[in-house]
């Protein structure tokens, strides 16, 4: 990918800013485990299962139409809907191969960057022939995708007169900028009032960008719905302070545990309502919900009664969820997740964010400050700040941290403290740095948020200057970027990797993190581990699987390079976190087995 990506950012009058982003793929965290111990009450009633009524697996392309309206601009030739059995056409690395059941045999494709940096797309595939769904009132389209997105717009089409008109209803709405599906989704539309009981239907797909991202579907049917079917399609979770929003927190100083409540978003994808309970499990903690009523073909937040407070020490904890009902679920697979929740107890560093970098922010050259919000559950004395930089960071570039206090009658961020100027090197490129504030360690006060940023004042559009890792999503208003060509402060809601560092640590001191690789990975039989740091640096090394278990452990000392060889041969396949704690801090990576 060459382009440059855009996120954009809700001004606080509902205003917005674009700024670039990095490329690397994010996939969603979505694995299922079926072990989950959250399941259906004995004595299960009987259920009415959908019924297939047409579908269709792009194994024969001339069923489908394609067309590009209007033909662009400029017009272009490449990049639109293609039915293709290359299943490593998809642009996305992280999504190749397609994962389509009947990928092999046919799917559609459409890829905005084949189509050019310049063009626009409007562009159609429709099945040509008539669907006879006479006696069928209620009927679900039903299709798997593949799909990053970034600004454009992805709708499903239809038809009840043979394709004279058509209607669209957009679907991947809710899907933020330069995150994946997984490979691949399904899509489930409740099309009843739309087609249901009509004789002369038909359907299509429709996507509208200019050199955004692609989008695939493949095997799509046409189905009655199951009475009963239950899934959770997300996962609200955090501590809740004086900023008043529930704040996920991937890193937690000891000092600063407190409540973090759990909630489910439940879908009853099904055609009865049903009673539900949603329930979180991690080590020391299973929370459930009082049960729920969700009418049928409708969604709603489920909230588990007993917050968790995890022990003020260093642990890392994975939470699983999961949804029950006492009807047999059509689908179980979707009623649980695995991993929908992970976090870290450690000595010292408070971090909003998922410490795997995934995109970055900048200001083409000019001034800006990005940052989040932190809520302050204890009082503790903050004397640095830790920031990751982008890869693509100008060496040379100047750059200063920042903390603000908030003004609890007006709202503004008023000034605190700040770094003295520091330089990028080579070696602070695609790292972690810690720069400490100058005025020393300054004391927080418990029941008050702050917010800290990362900021240049720029080189006047001469390069992309200082550019700050991002990863992971932010609520509005609660991570925050100042734009210093115009003094005017926006929100972000794409995370930045900025976090709070009561260690008061110096740059040279947090070396170590700067230099932790493990490979191969995905790891099949071995791995190494490589630490890389100040001589004489203590570490820690823990592998935890998505259980929480802790698989392995090794402790060492920092000798210039040192490197730890791991037999993976006894653990399971699937995913594990790499955790290495040194002077204070931890650092945390993913690491993928497969035996």
């Amino acid at each position: 990918m060459k382009k440059v990506y855009l996120s954009f950012f809700g001004l606080m009058a509902f205003g917005f800013l674009g700024l670039a982003q990095k490329n690397t793929a994010l996939p969603l965290n979505t694995k299922k485990l079926a072990s989950l111990d959250i399941k259906a009450k004995p004595g299960v009633v009987n259920t009415n299962k959908g019924i297939t009524l047409w579908q269709n697996d792009f194994s024969n392309p001339a069923q489908w139409t394609t067309a590009n309206y209007p033909a662009g601009t400029p017009p272009h030739t490449s990049g639109d809907w293609t039915i293709t059995t290359n299943v490593n056409a998809i642009p996305v690395a992280a999504l190749a191969p397609a994962g389509h059941t009947t990928a092999a045999n046919g799917y559609a494709l459409i890829n905005s960057d084949g189509a050019g940096a310049n063009a626009t797309q409007n562009a159609s595939i429709v099945y040509n022939q008539n669907i006879d769904l006479t006696g069928q009132p209620n009927v679900l389209l039903v299709f798997e995708q593949s799909h990053r997105r970034y600004a454009e717009s992805t709708y499903v089409l239809w038809s009840i007169d043979g394709g004279a008109t058509w209607q669209e209803i957009e679907v991947n709405a809710g899907m933020p900028v330069n995150t994946n599906t997984t490979n691949p989704a399904t899509v489930q539309v409740n099309l009843s009032a739309e087609i249901g009981g009509q004789s002369q239907v038909r359907i299509g797909f429709k996507y509208t960008g200019q050199y955004d991202w692609f989008w695939a579907v493949d095997d799509v049917k046409i189905s009655t719905p199951d009475d009963y079917d239950l899934a959770v399609s997300g996962v609200y979770w955090g501590s809740t302070g004086s900023w008043g929003a529930r704040l996920p927190y991937y890193q937690i100083p000891g000092a600063q545990v407190t409540a973090i409540d759990f909630s489910g978003i439940i879908a009853n994808l099904g055609a009865q309502g049903q009673t539900v309970n949603f329930g979180a499990q991690t080590t020391g903690y299973t929370g459930t919900s009082a049960p729920a009523v969700i009418p049928a073909f409708s969604s709603d937040t489920v909230n588990c009664t007993a917050s968790f407070t995890p022990a003020a020490s260093n642990a890392s904890y994975t939470v699983n969820v999961g949804v029950q009902s006492a009807n047999q679920d059509a689908n179980p697979a979707d009623n649980t997740i695995a991993g929908a929740a992970t976090f870290i107890v450690n000595p010292n560093i408070y971090a909003r964010d998922l410490d795997n970098i995934s995109s970055g922010s900048y200001n083409q050259g000019m001034g800006f400050e990005v940052g989040n919000i932190f809520d302050m559950f204890a009082t503790d004395d903050l004397g640095a700040i830790d920031v990751y930089i982008h890869p693509q960071a100008n060496v040379g570039s100047e750059m200063y941290v920042k903390l603000y206090s908030i003004d609890p009658t007006t709202g503004d961020f008023v000034f605190v403290d700040e770094s003295a100027p520091y330089t990028l090197t080579a070696n602070d490129v695609d790292a972690l740095i810690t720069l400490p504030l100058q005025g020393g360690a300054y004391t927080l006060n418990a029941g008050e948020p702050y917010l800290v940023v990362a900021g240049s004042n720029g080189d006047g559009g001469a390069t992309n200057d200082l550019i700050v890792g991002t990863c992971g999503l932010s609520e509005a208003q609660t991570s925050f970027y100042l734009d210093l060509t115009n003094t005017t402060w926006y929100y972000t809601t794409s995370t930045p990797m900025v976090r709070m560092n009561f260690s008061n640590a110096s740059v040279t001191e947090n070396s170590l993190l700067n230099n932790f690789s493990v490979s191969p990975n995905p790891a099949s039989g071995n791995t190494t581990i490589s630490l890389s740091g100040n001589a004489g640096n203590a570490v820690d090394v823990t592998i935890v699987d998505l259980t929480g278990k802790v698989v392995y452990t090794a402790n060492t000392v920092i000798n210039g390079t040192s490197v730890l060889d791991v037999n993976t041969n006894t653990f399971g396949n699937g995913m594990y976190v790499v955790n290495v704690y040194s002077n204070g801090t931890v650092s945390s990576k993913k690491l993928i087995i497969r035996n």
